[in-house]
């Protein structure tokens, strides 16, 4: 299920990625920092809470997780170029990431 919309802009190393357990359910708990060096393991304070965070990825399974990790997997590849397009397959044109937010806006007046 998916609970509202948010888009998140990673490459500038301001997005903390934090992962917790409670009650069997694993989570992902996304929050907005300083910047750091894309990859660098920032120590979480003592004090995080999951109030904080502005997007949580759950799972009960970790099939889940293994199918979010393969579609980044995808998403890499193709960024990189390695990704074995199959015919007809390939956008044409450009993708506009924000339109889903940009439609929200619009409905809400």
């Amino acid at each position: 299920m998916i609970k509202g919309k948010a888009k998140m802009e990673f490459g500038t190393g301001d997005i903390r990625m934090t992962g917790a357990l409670s009650s069997g359910i694993g989570a992902l708990c996304c929050i907005t920092q300083e910047p750091h060096e894309i990859g660098e393991k920032v120590p979480v304070e003592d004090t995080w809470d999951t109030k904080q965070a502005e997007v949580i990825l759950t799972f009960t399974k970790t099939e889940s997780i293994d199918a979010l990790i393969a579609e980044l997997q995808d998403v890499k590849a193709m960024m990189n170029g390695s990704y074995p397009f199959e015919n007809g397959r390939v956008m044409q044109k450009d993708l506009d990431f924000d339109a889903f937010i940009r439609r929200e806006d619009i409905e809400d007046e």
